[in-house]
């Protein structure tokens, strides 16, 4: 199942992942594909419609982020 998820601000090693073009930093949509966990970089978009391959980010976190928030916080999830 592919979903889009609505993400606080995200840092990896200290340091804000945000928008190449545009510079937003807060309510990233992470897309994650529940079935595929692999270490290949995960996809996210901001809010003006762009949207890039994010390397710091992996598709196995995006699945695990999706599974956990399905349980606890499926408001922040849009399956697409």
């Amino acid at each position: 199942m592919i979903a889009d998820i609505t993400m606080p601000p995200m840092f990896k090693a200290g340091i804000i992942i945000k928008c190449p073009v545009c510079g937003r930093d807060d309510e990233l949509q992470l897309t994650a594909d529940t079935s595929d966990t692999s270490e290949t970089a995960a996809f996210v978009k901001c809010d003006a419609g762009h949207q890039w391959a994010e390397p710091r980010v992996t598709r196995r976190f995006a699945a695990e982020v999706c599974e956990m928030l399905a349980k606890n916080h499926p408001e922040v999830i849009t399956w697409v």
